[in-house]
């Protein structure tokens, strides 16, 4: 029982930590995502700015140098927000100022950059540039632009702290359902693990509670309970069986017991008992005999160690054996065959032949002299069908759904009357369902008994 909890436990501690695992490595992908995306959103947004800053002031340069202006009396700056951190610098060729923004900070430092727009990060500061020279009417100027983006590292930064959070938020809430989740779906299971340890063969009434939903849980709740139907279903059966067969061996055990005893008393002076009590002792050790080897035969089918010696043979040879042999026993019954097709199958001849007597003397038992028992053949369809039809004392309708049972008599007196167990039957059905056919009985009471066989014929 520990050992199964255990199991249980280490299964839901598998589910939690893979559903945790996935859903951490979502949230955290997506959330790096994010904050990819807004740190590569915010760093183009500020080389557009720089770029188009530096494009404006050099184009404003350009119109006041071919107009001849002093570019030191005129604002160029002017339409710069300044809220927008954005710094501009313009010297002339021997490094003079033409003009600086109010905020420029002296500790700037850059290299010519062309027409590229670079960027710097030291020391905390996260600046865009863009540097390079303007020639006109042979005059050099020099115009430095720079984005300072402290702002936007410190957005950057507050979101990754709530970023972080998220996370860490989102790892424990992957944690606490995941637990949730594997412990719910894994009740079911330990419902059947308890059931399994609790079925023994005085609990096989036990099930499964099923629930309503068509899932794997559901699913395998089902066939565990039909398992253990089928399982309870078997060991009644075997129950009965064994029963049955016990009783059935104790009569003529009983039987033998008390001849001898008889013999013990009175059969050494009296030569008639010793005699009477010879013969039936015989005959009850015969019936035994037959009994145990029906016993036999149908344990082997139910373990399935009956080995079938299958053949290639002609149906109709083997049913004139059987209507030759038949009426050499029964001579006072008219047995014969109307119709035998010539039809091959591959069967295994002597299980065959044996089912076929079998029937053929339950026909002889229960048909009055001058009766009729009709044994014929059809190929219907690839098959090879058999009938069985005497005249005899019949059957009621409502015995007929039991007679393939074991040990099922339909007149128990009359049976022991003419030997019968109620085995012969069962053989009977066991050995046309290993051949993969059917069998079926129709029975008028008091008119007559039809048996037909359906077996697969070889082409």
């Amino acid at each position: 029982m520990k050992n199964k909890i255990l199991v249980v436990k280490k299964i839901s501690l598998k589910l939690t930590l893979v559903y945790a695992f996935v859903f951490s490595l979502v949230i955290i992908t997506l959330n790096g995502s994010v904050l990819y995306g807004v740190r590569y959103f915010l760093t183009k947004q500020a080389v557009r700015q720089v770029s188009d800053t530096s494009r404006y002031i050099s184009t404003r340069i350009e119109e006041l140098e071919r107009k001849n202006v002093n570019l030191k009396n005129e604002d160029l700056l002017q339409e710069i927000n300044p809220r927008e951190a954005v710094y501009v610098k313009i010297t002339d060729s021997e490094g003079k100022m033409i003009s600086i923004s109010p905020r420029w900070n002296k500790d700037f430092s850059f290299q010519n950059s062309s027409e590229k727009v670079l960027k710097i990060e030291k020391q905390e500061k996260h600046l865009v540039y863009k540097s390079n020279s303007i020639k006109i009417n042979n005059k050099l100027f020099v115009l430095t632009v720079v984005k300072d983006m402290e702002y936007e590292y410190h957005f950057l930064k507050l979101l990754l702290i709530m970023v972080a959070i998220s996370n860490v938020l989102g790892i424990i809430i992957a944690v606490l359902s995941g637990m949730f989740v594997s412990k719910k779906m894994l009740t079911p299971i330990d419902k059947i693990t308890k059931t399994a340890q609790s079925v023994s063969i005085q609990g096989l009434n036990k099930r499964i509670e099923v629930n309503a939903a068509d899932d794997e849980l559901s699913r395998l709740a089902r066939t565990f309970n039909e398992m253990i139907e089928r399982l309870q279903k078997s060991f009644e059966s075997q129950n009965k069986f064994v029963s049955d067969a016990s009783h059935e061996l104790r009569t003529p055990i009983s039987v033998i017991q008390g001849y001898i005893n008889l013999l013990d008393r009175w059969g050494k002076e009296d030569k008639e008992v010793l005699q009477k009590a010879i013969n039936i002792i015989k005959n009850e050790t015969a019936n035994m005999t037959n009994l145990i080897e029906k016993l036999l035969f149908l344990a082997r089918g139910d373990n399935n160690s009956l080995k079938l010696e299958k053949e290639i043979f002609d149906l109709n040879t083997l049913i004139d054996e059987v209507v030759k042999e038949s009426s050499v026993i029964a001579p006072k019954l008219n047995i014969a065959s109307e119709r035998n097709d010539k039809i091959i199958i591959y069967a295994d001849f002597r299980l065959i032949k044996q089912a076929l007597r079998a029937l053929v003397d339950n026909s002889i038992k229960y048909t009055q002299e001058e009766g009729e028992i009709k044994i014929n053949s059809y190929r219907r369809l690839g098959e090879a069908e058999i009938t069985i039809e005497d005249s005899g004392i019949g059957i009621s309708e409502e015995e007929i759904p039991n007679l393939f049972n074991r040990f099922y008599r339909v007149d128990k007196a009359r049976s022991k009357k003419t030997g019968g167990s109620g085995l012969g039957l069962a053989i009977v059905k066991h050995i046309i369902d290993r051949h993969c056919g059917k069998i079926c009985i129709e029975s008028d009471f008091g008119k007559g008994t039809k048996v037909t066989i359906n077996l697969p014929a070889k082409v």
